[in-house]
């Protein structure tokens, strides 16, 4: 158990945050983040064998993600080897994708097939080395391995993976910010009530525009930090509860999960929740956002009233002109997210929902894309980011200087949790009582 004292409020230092942000080849956090399975896209994304490509970028590296004739996904560099020419303009034929320039050929796994403008006594196909990463499909998600061992780890065990196709929804958002700003943003306790509630808690509209486990904090009609965050440990991340009391002996805990590398579970109803923060470079990333039911007798069975999406988070017209171009918002800071300045004044932050709110700030941490984490004031309130931080920190150090594989990389069952809202009498300890529910049981075989 870990409870917030003053000197766990650690002060992070230029070096550390060059560290925890830079995720490029050869860094020390890129290497770390290469031992694990990234999901690059939903599988309906890219859904057509023989399709048009999608141009993709992750952890520093352009790539070409496609689908051959034969129905094999690959993801390879983005440039061919031979003159560098752009092989998302390339063909999708049955085994690989064809160089649009001079027709080399490169298979699903990166490797260069044919040379057809080469005589074939001069032929060195087996000189050429081209980037390519194995991809598998599962739970309807692509997901590729980065990393150099030829023995690849077992994907996650995450619920959402095991539901049917009916019973889950993935969106994607592309960030113009580090990862880091925005994964913190998914596993702070105490900006809830401010960025994402009215400005009164009575306020039954705006309300209504909230997840169920917001309203039913809302209701609380209390506009405060939770009075107590406490943490509980393990070696691939951490479960925190933030408690606000009710009356009757009772407190609301509201459960948050952060397992390494990038995933938060906040809290969830009837229907889960649960975030990826995958970086595309220093200065960009992915934000999946997941919802699913565990089971389609809760999806049957349901009241809850889960607003899913709003008109402001719709995407600009596709354009594969760029690294993920077709997962871009029209909301932006260039039209400063389409705010409405007079709900702003008088009801709620004039951003609509809480993505965009959040996409908002995280976007706009100081004047530049990586925050400058040395100029930070951090609070009580702040021990979640600050243990997510020296995790990622301390494991990247560790694989960089010592070879120590990362938590949770080779243990797929780390992943077995839930993000929970629920109340606890309060002479029960909170972990206590809501264990059972925030723990996803072993698929039986």
């Amino acid at each position: 158990m870990f409870q917030v004292r003053r000197e766990d409020l650690h002060n992070f230092t230029r070096e550390e945050n060059e560290i925890l942000t830079r995720v490029g080849p050869a860094t020390p956090m890129g290497n770390l983040f290469r031992q694990y399975w990234l999901p690059v896209v939903p599988s309906a994304h890219l859904n057509e064998p023989g399709g048009a490509p999608l141009r993709v970028k992750l952890l520093g590296e352009d790539l070409v993600l496609f689908r051959t004739h034969a129905n094999q996904v690959g993801l390879i560099g983005a440039y061919c080897p031979h003159r560098l020419a752009p092989l998302y303009f390339g063909r999708v034929e049955q085994d690989g994708l064809r160089c649009p320039y001079h027709a080399w050929k490169y298979s699903p796994a990166g490797k260069c097939i044919e040379m057809p403008n080469i005589p074939p006594a001069q032929q060195f196909i087996d000189e050429v080395e081209h980037p390519g990463y194995p991809c598998v499909e599962r739970g309807g998600i692509i997901w590729t391995y980065m990393g150099l061992v030829k023995d690849l780890p077992e994907l996650p065990d995450l619920e959402f993976l095991r539901v049917a196709d009916d019973q889950r929804v993935y969106r994607l958002f592309f960030q113009e910010a580090n990862y880091l700003q925005v994964l913190e943003g998914g596993i702070d306790p105490t900006h809830v009530m401010w960025l994402h509630s009215p400005y009164d808690l009575n306020d039954e509209e705006m309300n209504a525009q909230q997840p169920a486990q917001q309203r039913a904090a809302n209701k609380l009609g209390v506009k405060k930090t939770p009075e107590d965050v406490e943490l509980v440990e393990h070696d691939a991340g951490f479960t925190y509860g933030a408690k606000r009391s009710l009356s009757g002996g009772k407190s609301l805990w509201r459960v948050n999960q952060f397992i390494m590398p990038w995933y938060t579970m906040p809290p969830g109803g009837d229907q889960r929740a649960a975030r990826a923060f995958i970086p595309v470079d220093d200065e960009n990333c992915v934000k999946w956002q997941v919802r699913w039911y565990p089971t389609a007798e809760v999806a049957a069975k349901t009241e809850e009233g889960v607003r899913a999406f709003f008109a402001e988070e719709a995407y600009d017209p596709p354009s594969n002109a760029m690294p993920f171009g077709h997962i871009r918002m029209q909301a932006k800071r260039a039209n400063d997210y389409l705010i409405n300045w007079d709900l702003h004044k008088s009801r709620r932050i004039g951003i609509a929902g809480v993505n965009l709110q959040d996409v908002c700030v995280t976007e706009n941490q100081g004047p530049g894309p990586i925050m400058d984490r040395t100029k930070e004031h951090l609070c009580a309130g702040d021990i979640s980011t600050i243990r997510a931080r020296l995790k990622l920190l301390n494991s990247a150090k560790a694989l960089r200087e010592r070879g120590t594989p990362p938590p949770g990389a080779r243990d797929p069952s780390v992943y077995r949790v839930r993000g929970a809202s629920m109340t606890v009498p309060d002479d029960v300890h909170w972990f206590d009582g809501v264990k059972e529910s925030i723990t996803v049981p072993p698929l039986t075989k």
